[in-house]
């Protein structure tokens, strides 16, 4: 609601309206930082299991997708149906999984789970990860019990995993 008694200048939109400013120090509402909050910014081995996890439950969710999309046609999916449901869900997520490490340097689970590398991907090792991040999904994160540094996935990008910065 605008009044009549506003200035022209009061009436306009800032220009750097959608610019986020530091607080001041003394207005800051977290005094200190978690106290199992990890320094180094090294993600916590469950986020590592949660980002395969992640991975796993994306691709089966295409899958369900395609085969309730299936239902709601008309067709009743049979077993036959769920190979191809299967495939499209796997090429859903090769497809989503390569964007995302050239773009966001991380799968769509390590995203969801809030890990990424540290380091852009080079563009030959996008296959490698994609490989690794596959087997470890399909293991069920277990080989990311070798920590952030020994995790496939931090050897195949040949970059270190970090926590996403909570701002």
């Amino acid at each position: 609601m605008r009044s009549d008694e506003d200035s022209p200048g009061e009436r306009a939109i800032p220009n750097n309206w959608d610019v986020l400013h530091e607080s001041p120090p003394d207005e800051d509402p977290v005094a200190s930082p978690p106290p199992d909050a990890d320094a180094s910014g090294s993600p916590p081995t469950l986020n590592l299991l949660a980002s395969s996890w992640a991975d796993a439950v994306a691709a089966l969710g295409v899958c369900t997708a395609a085969l309730f999309g299936l239902d709601a046609a008309g067709h009743s999916p049979s077993l036959t149906a769920l190979p191809w449901a299967v495939a499209l869900g796997l090429l859903w997520w090769l497809a989503a999984a390569a964007a995302s490490i050239m773009i966001r340097q991380a799968t769509p689970g390590m995203l969801l789970a809030g890990v990424v590398f540290s380091n852009r991907v080079a563009p030959v090792r996008v296959a490698a990860v994609i490989i690794a991040a596959a087997v470890t999904a399909a293991l069920m994160g277990l080989p990311n019990l070798l920590g952030p540094r020994r995790s496939p996935l931090a050897l195949a990008a040949a970059s270190r995993l970090e926590s996403i910065p909570a701002t």
